[in-house]
C-alpha cells in the first residue's frame, strides 16, 4: 500500500504549501504547459516590479490556478508564486548573506543539531508579510523549513530521505481523464481511486501507479510509459488483521489454565485477540504484578509463543498547572523579551514531573498575531508556532 499512501500524502500538500515552499523547481510536480496569455501576464507583472530581471522560467504549480517563476536580479536568484491572472502572491531571494537570525538559528540547532544549510531565501509570503525560507540537509534528507516575519517556524516540508542531491524524477497527482486511452480502457469496470505519474528528468518516460477497487478488492496497479500493465498488487480491505479486546473472562481455558499454574499471583491488565479475516490467529496478554509487567503470546489453540517480562516500572507523577507571566523562570522571561520585544502573555502552564518542572509552555501575542512556545525544564527554547 505504499503507493496509496504516496497519493493521500501529496494530494494533502494543497495549494498554500505549493506558494509557500517552493525552493526547487525541478521537484515540483508540473502535468502542463503554461499557455502564451498566462506566461505573458506574470512576465508583465513581474517586469514591472523587477524591471531588470532575466532568466526567467515559469511553471504549472495548480493548472489554471496557482505558477511558479524562477528568474535572476543583478545575478541573485528569485522566486515567486503567481495567480492565473499573473498577480505575485509571494516571492523570495536568495540571501545576499548567509548569517541566519538568532532565533532560526537557535529552532535549527535545537531541531536538526549536525543540519548542514544548503538555500536561504528572503522575501514575503502570500499575505504580504516579511517571510524567510531555508533549505537544510539532516540525516541523509533535504528539509525546507519556512519562517515568519517574527522568526517563528510556520511549516516544514520533508523530500524523501536520502534524496540530498535532489530527485531529478518528477513524481505528480493525475485525474483519470489525464491517463493515457489505453490505461483507461484497462480500468474498466473498476472503481478510480487516484494515480501517481513519475516521469524521468527529460520528461521522455513515464510509469503510472493506479489505485482503483473493483467488488470490495482494491488493486494497485503499475503500468510502463506504453500503457503496459507491468505489476497488479492487491489486497482485501474486509480480511485485514484486527486486534479485538478481551476480557479475562473471555480468555480460552487452556490460557487461563496456563497463567493460574504459572502466575498465580499477578494481576490481569488487559488481552488482545488477533483476527484474521473470521479467524483467530493469536492472543496477546499483559500481566502486572509488584510494578512489573510481562507479556504473553499464545497461538491460536492457546499454546505458549513466547513471553517477555519488562524491568520494575517506576511511573513518574505527571502535573500541568496554570501560571502567570510573573511565574515563569527569568531565563524565559530574559528569551522573550529579547526575541519578542512587545509580547504579551495570554496564558502558560508548567508540566510538572514528581514536582519538579519539566517543561513551559507560554501562549503570547505579539502586535495583533498570536504565538504559542515550548521551553524545556531550563528554560532552553524548544519549539514555537503561530496560532
Amino acid at each position: 500500500m505504499k503507493k496509496l499512501l504516496l497519493i493521500l500524502s501529496i494530494a494533502s500538500l494543497g495549494l498554500l504549501n505549493a506558494c509557500t515552499e517552493k525552493l526547487d523547481p525541478a521537484t515540483q510536480p508540473s502535468t502542463s504547459t503554461v499557455d502564451a496569455t498566462t506566461s505573458a501576464r506574470i512576465s508583465t507583472s513581474i517586469k514591472v516590479d523587477f524591471p531588470s530581471a532575466s532568466n526567467l522560467t515559469i511553471s504549472v504549480i495548480d493548472d489554471k490556478k496557482t505558477y511558479g517563476a524562477d528568474f535572476t536580479v543583478n545575478g541573485i536568484s528569485h522566486e515567486s508564486c503567481h495567480s492565473s491572472t499573473g498577480q505575485i502572491l509571494s516571492i523570495y531571494k536568495s540571501s545576499e548573506t548567509t548569517t541566519l537570525p538568532d532565533a532560526i538559528k537557535t529552532y535549527l540547532e535545537t531541531n536538526y543539531k549536525g543540519y548542514k544549510l544548503e538555500k536561504f531565501y528572503v522575501g514575503k509570503d502570500a499575505n504580504g508579510k516579511a517571510s524567510t525560507k531555508v533549505l537544510i540537509q539532516f540525516n541523509d534528507q533535504r528539509i525546507t523549513i519556512v519562517f515568519d516575519d517574527k522568526n517563528l517556524m510556520v511549516a516544514t516540508f520533508s523530500e524523501p530521505k536520502n534524496n540530498v542531491g535532489g530527485d531529478k524524477n518528477k513524481v505528480f497527482l493525475a485525474k483519470l481523464a489525464d491517463l493515457p486511452a489505453n490505461i483507461q480502457s484497462q480500468l474498466t469496470g473498476y472503481e478510480f481511486i487516484g494515480a501517481v505519474v513519475k516521469t524521468n528528468s527529460d520528461n521522455s518516460k513515464k510509469t503510472y501507479y493506479v489505485t482503483a477497487k473493483k467488488d470490495g478488492i482494491i488493486y494497485e496497479f503499475t503500468y510502463d510509459n506504453d500503457g503496459k500493465l507491468t505489476k497488479t498488487d492487491s489486497f482485501d480491505p474486509s480480511k485485514k488483521p484486527e486486534n479485538k479486546e478481551l476480557k479475562e473472562s473471555d480468555l480460552p481455558q487452556v490460557i487461563k489454565d496456563y497463567i493460574k499454574i504459572n502466575y498465580k499471583d499477578w494481576k490481569y491488565e488487559k488481552g488482545y485477540v488477533l483476527m484474521k479475516g473470521n479467524a483467530i490467529d493469536s492472543y496477546t496478554i499483559v500481566y502486572s504484578k509488584d510494578k512489573k509487567l510481562i507479556i504473553f503470546t499464545f497461538d491460536k489453540d492457546g499454546k505458549l509463543i513466547k513471553s517477555s517480562e519488562t524491568p520494575t516500572i517506576v511511573i513518574p507523577k505527571i502535573e500541568i498547572k496554570d501560571i502567570v507571566a510573573n511565574d515563569l523562570p527569568q531565563v524565559i522571561k530574559d528569551y522573550m523579551n529579547k526575541t519578542y520585544a512587545g509580547w504579551t502573555f495570554i496564558k502558560g502552564n508548567v508540566t510538572l514531573k514528581d514536582g519538579v518542572a519539566d517543561g513551559y509552555y507560554v501562549n503570547f501575542s505579539l502586535g495583533s498575531d498570536k504565538y504559542q512556545i515550548l521551553f524545556d525544564k531550563d528554560g532552553k527554547f524548544v519549539l514555537a508556532k503561530r496560532g
